[in-house]
């Protein structure tokens, strides 16, 4: 789980740094950017439905490789977020 949505920047910084330590691949990377940013910085525009979506990059995007691993998280992500 990521750290509390409390803490504005440091928050960001903290999910960045546990997101990206283990990146294996640029288009996962984005992944983890973009879900940090919505989470940290963006967290009050969210519906619950994206925070679920950006959550679950979260917990299973690092450590991705492949471009096929990478595109089936992305949509099995999207399903659990009803996107």
């Amino acid at each position: 789980m990521q750290p509390a949505l409390a803490d504005g920047g440091a928050s960001y910084d903290d999910c960045m740094l546990l997101g990206l330590r283990d990146a294996r691949n640029a288009v996962a990377s984005d992944y983890i950017q973009r879900s940090c940013y919505a989470l940290y910085r963006n967290s009050a525009m969210l519906l619950p439905r994206e925070r679920a979506y950006y959550e679950c990059i979260l917990q299973n995007m690092p450590g991705a490789r492949e471009q096929f691993a990478i595109m089936r998280i992305n949509q099995i992500c999207s399903r659990r977020g009803q996107l």
